[in-house]
């Protein structure tokens, strides 16, 4: 079967993205509150977004760089501030209301608010919680590592858990029915998709 070639170096960052976006799928989608230094909220989703380690249980997502104008984002600038925040997990009840927080706004816009969603306190971290999602994580800043320092660059945040809020609904002891958690994935540009035809193999050993 014939086969396109792309070198990295030969392909605009443009392209590039596509590339990846087009390929790497379908990618769970982190929903990150924070709060600035002065206590502004911010939501944004991230569909760079994976667990890095269990023990430590830590999580990872990855903020594009910039949002306009070498202007970091706001996940990343409160994070560098408070080192605080709480992951969500993108579910179908939440696609919606991601989609509208995800918008490049100004420094200090409350997409709670835009985005219609009802607010919780969390226990250990000072950034809310989305009232009623099923599976959010109270985070501490772990690490961080910058992944290139152009425009396609990447902040890699590394957030340690140190509390886990799940329904009840979703749960047989610790094992987490994803059917019910129904949780929804990006593809390429502006498509998304929802947990689909799930089958079984057993791991050899």
């Amino acid at each position: 079967m014939p086969e396109v070639r792309f070198d990295p170096a030969a392909v605009p960052p443009k392209d590039r993205y596509k590339i990846l976006t087009g390929t790497v799928i379908p990618r769970p989608i982190a929903v990150v509150s924070t709060l600035s230094a002065d206590g502004r909220p911010n939501l944004a989703p991230f569909s760079f977004f994976t667990v890095a380690a269990y023990d430590p249980m830590v999580l990872a997502f990855f903020p594009l760089k910039y949002k306009r104008d070498k202007e970091l984002k706001d996940t990343v600038r409160n994070l560098a501030e408070t080192g605080e925040c709480v992951v969500h997990i993108c579910t179908e009840e939440l696609a919606e209301a991601a989609n509208r927080a995800s918008g490049k706004y100004d420094h200090g816009v409350d997409e709670f608010a835009l985005a219609g969603l009802e607010t919780v306190a969390s226990e250990r971290v000072r950034p809310f919680r989305i009232k009623g999602a099923k599976a959010a994580f109270e985070c501490r800043l772990w690490k961080t590592l910058e992944i290139g320092a152009g425009e396609g660059g990447s902040d890699a945040m590394f957030v340690e858990v140190v509390l886990a809020h799940l329904d009840a609904d979703l749960l047989d002891g610790t094992r987490v029915d994803a059917k019910r958690l129904a949780p929804v994935a990006r593809l390429a540009g502006s498509s998304w998709v929802r947990l689909g035809e799930v089958f079984e193999l057993e791991r050899p050993g």
